[in-house]
């Protein structure tokens, strides 16, 4: 007999992503700590907050740094910010390109040679076929670990890894989101109703009959899953600042920097989180709206953009960053793989009674009449369950072992 799992841990994993549950690595922040008590109009001294955090902690070490490299303000900016700190070091700039995906290697190179950083373009595989790697980074049902590759490789070049995490939380950077919440909220909403905005701007993570997804012993209940969310929005904030505090406390706590976390002890790598410095991220929580986001323009990470445009850094507006084409990987395995697991009445998804097969009938059905991408990532994410428990619970399956 398998020991029991939790349930409720895998419905929040499938609903919003991550386990609020959890304790994080770095303590939440209060609703207090978003109100606005700093100004930086021209970004200088958020450049210098920056730039002292490099010289204090990296001036004085001979490693090689790696930096995860995309066409976008965050990891350009790194680099930029990195070189003028560090005049003399070795950097290595590395993008990752999936197959027939948003190619950006054309401006990160431009970037790493303006920079004199060093360039390496690295192709990524199928998310599927290694999915059981994927899931060893974490050792939980996660499939969006897949940028450990950058990682893997780079310790071959280096001993220091730089990411841009945390910029667009702490900046203002979920410009699509912003935009669609200030649509969808109006004064008189009540904490729920912003709640049920907040999760309607991230609608990737959830489907619409989400209950009907779980066996009925889970006993999926969507007011436990707003109540994760009330402290973030029964305050006296702003709307706008109540969802960064919201996606600070979660996906950023319990999601990314955990993620990035193993990443770096897995290829035993010392990470440069450049925005996630105690005394930046103390400093720009309390920026005022108005210096991260233009709602007329709809920019974000205003106070960055200054930066970058001070160092003469050209990057895209509209980047992707490392994310692969899902259509055309499930079109290419993605299907296939997914069959194999999920559409099997002895899974074990089934047999422990936490997703419902009839659902699962009805997710690839909606998935190929109607192209719905939604119903895809919960597949995805259904299928992450399953391998997990064959890897960790039953221990049927490697990590090594290539999904076919």
């Amino acid at each position: 007999m398998l020991p029991l799992l939790n349930k409720k841990a895998i419905s929040n994993q499938l609903t919003i992503r991550y386990n609020p549950l959890e304790k994080p690595s770095i303590p939440q922040a209060k609703w207090v700590d978003f109100q606005s008590k700093n100004s930086d109009g021209d970004g200088i001294y958020t450049q210098n907050l920056l730039m002292n955090y490099i010289t204090e902690n990296f001036s004085k070490k001979n490693a090689r740094i790696i930096v995860s490299l995309s066409g976008g303000i965050d990891s350009t900016l790194c680099l930029a910010l990195l070189r003028k700190a560090l005049p003399h070091h070795k950097i290595i700039g590395i993008t990752a390109i999936f197959e027939q995906s948003t190619d950006e290697s054309k401006e990160a190179k431009a970037v790493a040679e303006k920079f004199e950083a060093d360039f390496k373009i690295i192709p990524m595989k199928s998310i599927f076929s290694t999915l059981p790697e994927l899931i060893g980074i974490t050792k939980l049902p996660k499939w969006n670990t897949y940028n450990h590759v950058v990682a893997k490789i780079g310790k071959k070049f280096g001993q220091i890894f730089a990411t841009g995490d945390g910029a667009d939380e702490i900046f203002g950077g979920y410009t699509f989101r912003y935009n669609k919440f200030l649509n969808l909220t109006s004064e008189r909403d009540n904490w729920k109703k912003k709640v049920i905005n907040y999760l309607e701007c991230h609608n990737r993570d959830w489907v619409t009959d989400q209950n009907n997804m779980f066996h009925s012993s889970v006993k999926f209940d969507w007011n436990e899953i707003y109540k994760y969310f009330h402290p973030y929005f029964s305050n006296k904030l702003e709307p706008l600042n109540q969802v960064m505090l919201a996606d600070f406390n979660g996906k950023l706590l319990h999601d990314f920097i955990p993620t990035s976390n193993e990443i770096c002890r897995k290829y035993k790598l010392y990470p440069a989180k450049l925005f996630l410095h105690p005394k930046i991220i103390s400093y720009a929580r309390q920026l005022p709206l108005e210096q991260k986001y233009d709602s007329k323009t709809q920019k974000g990470k205003l106070i960055l953009r200054k930066i970058s445009k001070r160092l003469e850094i050209k990057h895209l507006d509209d980047k992707k960053g490392f994310s692969p084409n899902l259509w055309i990987d499930w079109e290419e395995k993605g299907e296939a793989i997914c069959e194999s697991y999920l559409m099997k009445k002895d899974s074990h998804i089934f047999t422990q009674k936490i997703i419902n097969y009839n659902w699962i009938k009805h997710a690839f059905n909606k998935v190929k009449q109607d192209n719905d991408i939604r119903y895809l990532n919960r597949l995805i994410s259904i299928l992450a369950l399953e391998i997990w428990i064959r890897i960790f619970i039953t221990k049927e399956m490697k990590i090594t072992k290539e999904l076919t």
